[in-house]
């Protein structure tokens, strides 16, 4: 997921201030800035890398977080790995505590919901603009929480021991997208900010220019096969991810075929992003409404009843805090159709990558009719900016 746009929520970063405990904060020496991903200029791709994305700092630095796009800026316990962590702690599709999308079982087998844990900010009173910066002393998950109604903006004082070492990981796109710091003693220099943002310039040219090669390469991608049966399989991609670049597009954008062929698109190239393909466009965009709509779940998920409206008309939404759940679509996750698209039926590859737990497998539509009043237009429910249009005659 990468901007804040694709999500019509409302603002709930207070709704769980009453779950978390404080955490205190010390006086600073020097402060870092990160920024979290950055929109490059000349395709539509981000940067999907921590900027500096490693830091030596000395205890009692201060980290400020920012970020115009849809992260987290999450501070991993010393010790813990971020790929081992995210099996344990962070599979998307399933009940762990900082799972992004969760199951929700007592609204269907084909439910989910937005995982509190992941989204919110471990703790409400501290990191935000005008609060004290947070502390991460290394023994506990500091999270910043997803960026809901204004930037990322996330201030956190390293109180770490010298010569321990932790990570900070975005929840939203995975393990390889993380930042390294080390605490140095006080006597051994810790990073100079001058030569970190010459390293991160030199990042950004370079998957500007990786991002503009990859762009071109795809923009102009007409590839097909021929299969046993004498239909021909056009290839098309759902978004492309290479190095640190995710492209924000689908490819090619308007694709002409025959009738009776069929389409492939395109998913195991995806690092950071996932991805849907839906059809049609109006179906699609309905359901990408449905997204983080609060709703209240009195006898958990365990229990037979399901999810209620919410009780109240502003957040926390819930009289009971934590009976809270922010829902999506039922039709959001997982796969919809029988592979045929007709034009009106609502067909979809459901959400594929590698951070999926549907997987990254291709997708594969077989268009009978001719689009005979116009392109047929898909979108991808997670970025609805990205649209596609198959012309079928």
């Amino acid at each position: 997921m990468a901007r804040r746009s694709m999500l019509r929520l409302v603002p709930l970063v207070a709704v769980l201030a009453t779950l978390v405990l404080p955490v205190g904060t010390a006086g600073a020496q020097t402060t870092y800035e990160v920024e979290v991903g950055r929109f490059l200029e000349g395709a539509p791709a981000e940067s999907q890398r921590f900027l500096p994305w490693r830091i030596d700092v000395h205890q009692g630095d201060t980290l400020h977080f920012s970020s115009q796009s849809f992260h987290t800026a999450t501070f991993l316990p010393v010790g813990e790995g971020p790929v081992a962590w995210f099996e344990d702690l962070a599979t998307l599709g399933t009940s762990q505590p900082y799972a992004l999308v969760q199951p929700d079982p007592d609204d269907g087998p084909t439910s989910y919901k937005f995982g509190l844990g992941a989204f919110f900010p471990s703790d409400q009173t501290c990191g935000a603009p005008g609060l004290p910066a947070c502390s991460f002393a290394g023994s506990s998950v500091v999270n910043s929480g997803v960026p809901l109604d204004a930037p990322l903006d996330f201030s956190v004082q390293v109180n770490a021991g010298a010569g321990s070492s932790f990570y900070v990981v975005c929840i939203v796109h995975g393990p390889d997208m993380r930042l390294r710091v080390d605490v140095v003693a006080s006597g051994t220099p810790a990073s100079d900010p001058g030569d970190l943002a010459d390293a991160v310039d030199a990042a950004v040219e370079q998957d500007t220019d990786s991002a503009l090669a990859l762009h071109a390469r795809f923009s102009g991608a007409r590839s097909s096969h021929v299969r046993p049966d004498g239909t021909r399989v056009w290839d098309a991609w759902a978004g492309v991810d290479n190095g640190h670049v995710a492209l924000l597009a689908m490819y090619p954008q308007r694709l002409r075929i025959g009738v009776g062929d069929r389409v492939q698109w395109h998913f195991d190239s995806l690092t950071y992003e996932d991805h849907t393909v839906t059809f049609p466009i109006d179906r699609a965009r309905a359901i990408a409404a449905g997204v983080g709509v609060p709703a209240c779940d009195p006898d958990g998920d365990a229990g037979p009843g399901p999810d209620a409206p919410p009780d109240l008309a502003e957040p926390p939404f819930c009289s009971d805090p934590t009976q809270l759940e922010l829902e999506l679509h039922d039709r959001f996750v997982p796969p919809a159709g029988n592979g045929v698209f007709l034009g009106r039926d609502l067909e979809s590859s459901g959400v594929l990558g590698a951070n999926s737990p549907l997987g990254d497998g291709n997708y594969v539509l077989r268009f009978p009719r001719a689009s005979t009043d116009g392109p047929f237009k898909y979108l991808c429910l997670i970025h609805p900016f990205m649209r596609g249009k198959v012309v079928v005659g």
